[in-house]
């Protein structure tokens, strides 16, 4: 199973107490804040909807937490590089011309070494991807790649910045 994305608001200086949270948070591959309209993004492990529904739950219950969007997809792939600790990091939301060219953006997608992983998924958003780089600029140069796809009709950069693994 795809790894399940959340995408969560908090409320003004949460940002350490909300963290704290999630770190205690079972069942989390990596959680990190975010520049940007959204302030933290959370992914879940792979794991049976039951328990993609109790760990939404979970981190919808930590006090700080004002509002979710989860995204659950339905295909895509992940490249399998371990990223370093000194990685940069940002997800990538991506908005297709039409539905057809998801599957087309995906295969572009996977000739770039540095997109982590990739999905087509149901909601605001057609496409979300986690591309790492050295730095920022690195990131940027990959994003810049990915915007050029043929079926890409918008995107948005959200750097994280502190990821922490679990």
């Amino acid at each position: 199973m795809n790894p399940t994305t959340i995408i969560a608001t908090i409320q003004p200086k949460m940002r350490n107490q909300v963290a704290e949270q999630l770190r205690k948070v079972q069942g989390i591959t990596y959680f990190s804040p975010l520049a940007g309209r959204f302030d933290f993004v959370i992914e879940l492990k792979a794991a049976d909807q039951k328990q993609v529904y109790e760990l939404v739950n979970k981190v919808r219950s930590i006090t700080g937490i004002t509002s979710t969007r989860t995204y659950t997809p339905f295909e895509g792939f992940a490249n399998g590089k371990n990223i370093q600790a000194t990685d940069s990091l940002a997800l990538v939301l991506l908005q297709v011309t039409e539905q057809t060219q998801a599957q087309k953006v995906l295969q572009s997608m996977e000739q770039y070494a540095q997109v982590r992983n990739a999905y087509v998924v149901p909601g605001e958003f057609d496409i979300l991807a986690t591309v790492y780089g050295k730095n920022n600029e690195d990131i940027l140069s990959q994003v810049s790649k990915i915007d050029e796809a043929q079926g890409v009709k918008s995107s948005e950069t959200l750097f994280a910045y502190k990821p922490t693994w679990q």
